[in-house]
């Protein structure tokens, strides 16, 4: 190891060289492989992944379709592949607003262009041990208005009143949706507010996250 130079000696240019520019190129092409291997599991968890979710939109123009996911593929029909995991209640109007707020959507709405939504195997698997009914509630629309989706994980009739009650600004959704904002962020900075269950709320988190 060269001897470090004192603040009165300049660094000699082959030192600088040697350990300050050769080494970066191993660690750029280490984070590319890491990069890599990152893509290939998040490959493998998509095409792995199997499972049905119902879509219901309440109002003029709505109806119930099913988003069917096997094969590497996703197929929206009239009938369900399998039994659903979860059905989403949404009303004309929270469609339609969603729709308006981001070019891309996922199954709450806005998407996020990193897949934090994306129905994976590991996600599918976990969302399917949770039941209960929850209330996402987006606030401070431009109208000065609200909008709200819900969510029943699990089989059978739809509860009378959600368990759980998430709410955020459209403003930080949008956030959000672009990758300014990082979920668990907001949830530990509580631009995610949430009442009612949080034994329902940590698990609906982690099988999302």
């Amino acid at each position: 190891m060269a001897e470090q130079p004192t603040a009165t000696q300049p660094i000699a240019p082959d030192v600088f060289l040697k350990e300050k520019v050769a080494p970066q190129f191993r660690r750029r092409l280490d984070d590319l492989r890491r990069q890599i291997m990152n893509l290939e599991q998040q490959v493998q968890e998509r095409a792995a992944a199997q499972g049905t979710v119902r879509v219901v939109i309440e109002g003029e123009g709505g109806g119930a379709w099913y988003l069917n996911v096997g094969g590497g593929e996703m197929t929206v029909t009239a009938e369900p592949a399998s039994t659903p995991l979860m059905t989403i209640y949404q009303s004309r109007d929270y469609f339609d607003w969603s729709v308006s707020m981001a070019g891309d959507a996922g199954l709450f709405g806005p998407s996020t262009r990193t897949g934090q939504s994306d129905l994976t195997k590991s996600r599918i698997d976990k969302l399917k041990m949770l039941k209960g009914l929850i209330q996402m509630t987006f606030t401070h629309l431009p109208d000065g208005g609200e909008r709200s989706l819900f969510l029943q994980l699990g089989e059978g009739e739809r509860p009378a009143t959600p368990q759980m009650v998430l709410s955020m600004k459209a403003e930080d959704a949008q956030k959000m949706a672009r990758g300014e904002i990082n979920p668990q962020v907001a949830f530990m900075g509580g631009i995610v507010k949430i009442t009612g269950d949080m034994t329902l709320a940590i698990q609906f988190g982690a099988a999302i996250m």
